[in-house]
């Protein structure tokens, strides 16, 4: 009688399925059944397959399950309390050590580490993507879908990335598949790395740093940013070999709201002590950075046989702004 039971069950719930959920069923099953075929047919050798999909079918697929601005909000919500509740429980461990100068971020006895303290808990609400080359050099962005549309609609997207030293494959992609103007600076070097061709309209380099003041090799954010003519960044990639903590400090002290959406950030933190490192990080929290994405970057420990892995590369959204990311209508615990 089991079987019976189970297939009443089943056929009950059908029952009650509305039928705009049963057409969203069929129009999944017959897209996904559709590019399951395309990826068969576009297969030449057991070597060497071609993984070229037919992008009218994948923005099928994609355009069909777009979320509802509510659904979005409902999970940047959930996303913010299961942060708060990682940030109390941070806060309750170091009251367990009894002040923040007894923990030992590489040598705790109780198998605890620098990065266990500051977890990624902060759900990306749309498509999380690696974008650039494998190892160093990529980095983890939040609703790339939405800036690959910008090549179809022709809206204005506007990236700034600090540290492009000679590995310009994250800068080359986003020139690639979206409309947005990636403005570079590195003072270390005076092009773009291979990737990128010198000619690419949407491209402006200037050999020049980010720092907390203007100088003959730096400037500040601000500055560049008055400059270009630009008020708002969507995406800001900072990889500057320390100078990140200093240069944050300031922009926290310059702005109420941070003027930009998304923050692909590399952390040095050898650069400070651990009381250091953790204001520092809870103020960067309290202008609305939470982080999505984190992963560590182990060539020190490999290549320069450093004694312990204290590079991570994070990704933030900012929620304390209305932008692509995060939509009117969503309240930040702090």
């Amino acid at each position: 009688m089991q079987p019976v039971r189970s297939l009443f069950s089943f056929n009950l719930k059908l029952s009650i399925m509305n039928d705009r959920d049963m057409r969203r069923v069929l129009v999944f099953l017959a897209s996904s059944f559709a590019c399951i075929v395309l990826f068969k047919a576009v297969h030449h050798g057991p070597t060497k397959p071609n993984w070229k999909v037919d992008e009218t079918c994948s923005n099928f697929i994609l355009g069909s399950f777009k979320q509802s601005t509510s659904a979005i909000l409902d999970r940047l919500q959930l996303s913010e309390k299961n942060w708060y509740d990682s940030v109390l429980l941070r806060h309750e461990f170091i009251e367990s050590k009894n002040s923040l100068e007894e923990f030992k971020p590489w040598g705790d006895t109780g198998f605890t580490i620098l990065w266990n303290l500051f977890a990624p808990t902060f759900d990306c609400p749309y498509m999380k993507k690696r974008i650039g080359s494998i190892g160093d050099g990529g980095k983890w962005v939040c609703g790339f879908e939405l800036l690959e549309e910008t090549k179809q609609t022709g809206a204005p997207c506007v990236v700034y990335s600090f540290g492009v030293n000679r590995e310009s494959s994250f800068e080359a992609e986003i020139l690639e598949k979206t409309n947005c103007h990636v403005f570079a600076y590195d003072m270390t070097v005076r092009k773009m790395g291979q990737q990128i061709s010198e000619t690419n309209r949407k491209l402006s380099f200037k050999p020049v740093g980010l720092g907390v003041n203007n100088t003959r090799n730096l400037r500040t954010l601000t500055t560049l940013m008055e400059e270009n003519g630009h008020t708002w960044i969507n995406m800001l990639k900072i990889d500057i070999e320390g100078a990140e903590f200093a240069t944050l400090e300031s922009l926290f002290k310059i702005y109420d709201v941070l003027p930009f959406g998304q923050l692909q950030l590399e952390i040095h933190s050898h650069r400070l002590s651990f009381p250091e490192f953790y204001h520092w990080w809870e103020r960067l929290e309290s202008k609305g950075l939470r982080a999505f994405s984190s992963e560590i970057n182990l060539n020190p420990c490999v290549n320069s046989k450093a004694d312990k892995p204290d590079l991570m590369e994070y990704s933030f959204i900012n929620v304390h702004a209305n932008n692509l990311l995060v939509p009117s209508g969503f309240t930040p615990i702090m």
